[in-house]
């Protein structure tokens, strides 16, 4: 699950598009859409595979969360780890810059006006450093709790378990967003991919049941 395939042959009023596509045009991507009947229909199987997957299966469909949360949370957070040092030293470095600047002002090595228009530059950048410092530290405590997470995950799966139509309400709880792959042409059609990102767990791969069943035994 949470990367599927579609074959787009039937075209309806209603699209979802790529929004890179949108915004950028043809400079960054070619246009790829499906409509949103099969978007949905497709949201809708895998979200009901998903939950009866997680209800039969309670321990393995936590393995499987745990694996990839992770992974993804290791490599999230040794980038996050990253970014978060340099850019407190890079504050640090600016902090002795503007110091520095104040006393060659004070002292007559640079003009009144000159400082002004170095300092401001420099605090711009050290505003925006900070804005990035207190993101980054986010994604940090974010990569933390990833227990967290899917124990939200199960929680909404388990006030969930059991519906036949994909109503907005669902759509909302369980869905961050679908990320649509440009179409490729297969055997003479054109198969598109679409990613789904659940919340609190992003993409979910599940093995299918009779395939499960049997590494099991």
């Amino acid at each position: 699950m949470g990367k599927r395939t579609i074959c787009t042959t039937v075209k309806q009023a209603e699209y979802f598009n790529c929004s890179t596509y949108r915004k950028k045009k043809k400079k960054y991507c070619t246009s790829h859409q499906i409509t949103a009947h099969a978007a949905l229909a497709l949201i809708q199987n895998d979200l009901q595979y998903t939950v009866k997957f997680a209800n039969k299966y309670k321990d393995e469909f936590v393995n499987i969360l745990k694996r990839s949360t992770d992974a993804r949370s290791k490599r999230e957070l040794t980038t996050a780890i990253t970014e978060k040092e340099e850019t407190e030293k890079r504050i640090v470095e600016l902090d002795k810059i503007i110091q520095s600047l104040y006393e060659d002002k004070v002292a007559g090595k640079i003009s009144e006006e000159r400082y002004i228009k170095m300092s401001d530059n420099y605090e711009v950048e050290q505003k925006a450093l900070n804005e990035k410092l207190s993101r980054v530290k986010a994604e940090i405590e974010k990569a933390k709790t990833q227990y967290d997470n899917i124990q939200r995950f199960l929680a909404i799966v388990k006030k969930y378990s059991d519906f036949d139509e994909l109503t907005p309400e669902i759509l909302r709880a369980f869905v961050d967003k679908v990320i649509i792959h440009e179409k490729v042409k297969v055997d003479g059609r054109y198969v598109h991919t679409i990613e789904i990102i659940y919340n609190f767990v992003e993409a979910i791969d599940l093995p299918d049941f009779d395939r499960f069943l049997e590494e099991e035994n």
